[in-house]
């Protein structure tokens, strides 16, 4: 073999493969499900603040996830994690794992700490046990999960789930809510960043899901401002961002993500990544019991989730 095929062998072994129905698939069901729960919020938070929310708490109770006991006693709405067992983060790591200005952080964590969101101790910020147990940041859970069964119904319905491991816990009299949404908040701070390598910033990459994933595939600057609670100036400025990017088309109906965006190596590679995290997502659910909590506690579920999901017109 003559150098030249070396190097056409070489450039065929790196070129990109093209994502497979099932990765195009989940990957169009996760971008809507991601825009509703950003448009959920948290606790009645905006979609930015309520992302750094999860960004903390996740950090504050990592070390307490590789406790199995500890798993089981705080998996419940009713039992978060006391104060005391939570390991406090800096404003700076938080502001480099979202890729977000540290001063930027930093002004929304003392808004934060005024909503009784988030508190300062020594050695950084923490989400505090009372704010995770007021009737808001339930209310905004339980939202949460109901999204995240609809999520897992439409995705299996349509064979796209591979096959899941079974529980190594113990049936429990209730569903575990909160290990559930641990377990969220995990794929929602990885897909987050996947996107972050695609968009650059937080706050445009919660407007492109609003465009990507809108009714008849266009909106416009109110109707993003609407659909995720955010400021139209604020929601203007980014969109142009976007449109500067070309990742946003402006057409006489509305705002587009143009087809040939959806094409570029960086998002067939996220499409890749993201039916990884999904497959990740539906596994840790279903080691931990959840799924088969949600078979055995809410039988008609299923029917109710996928019926939705088949009367629902196509998110992208």
């Amino acid at each position: 073999m003559d150098d030249g095929q070396v190097d056409e062998v070489t450039q065929q072994d790196e070129a990109p493969a093209t994502p497979s129905r099932r990765e195009q698939e989940l990957g169009r069901l996760a971008l809507a499900f991601m825009l509703d729960q950003a448009a959920l919020g948290l606790g009645g938070l905006s979609s930015l603040d309520a992302i750094l929310v999860m960004a903390i708490n996740q950090a504050n109770i990592a070390p307490l996830t590789h406790e199995p006991l500890t798993r089981i006693r705080h998996g419940r709405l009713e039992t978060p994690a006391p104060d005391a067992r939570r390991r406090p983060v800096s404003i700076n790591a938080i502001a480099n794992s979202l890729r977000m200005p540290f001063e930027t952080v930093r002004r929304h964590v003392r808004r934060l700490e005024g909503l009784g969101a988030c508190a300062s101790v020594d050695g950084g910020v923490i989400v505090p046990e009372s704010y995770l147990a007021s009737p808001e940041y339930v209310e905004g859970v339980m939202q949460s999960h109901r999204r995240l069964i609809l999520f897992f119904h439409q995705a299996n319905a349509a064979g796209l789930i591979e096959p899941l491991p079974r529980s190594t816990y113990p049936p429990e009299p209730s569903i575990p809510v909160r290990a559930a949404a641990r377990l969220l908040a995990d794929y929602m701070l990885r897909t987050t960043d996947a996107l972050l390598a695609a968009v650059g910033d937080l706050a445009s990459v919660v407007v492109l899901l609003a465009v990507i994933s809108a009714e008849a595939g266009r909106t416009s600057v109110s109707g993003v401002a609407h659909r995720l609670g955010m400021a139209e100036e604020t929601v203007r400025r980014h969109v142009k961002s976007l449109i500067d990017e070309g990742l946003v088309l402006r057409i006489s109906s509305g705002l587009v993500v143009p087809y040939e965006v959806m094409e570029r190596p960086v998002w067939q590679a996220f499409l890749r990544e993201n039916a990884i995290n999904v497959q990740r997502l539906f596994s840790g659910l279903a080691e931990r019991g959840v799924i088969e909590a949600w078979a055995r506690l809410t039988p008609t579920a299923r029917d109710e989730a996928v019926s939705a999901a088949r009367s629902a017109p196509p998110s992208v």
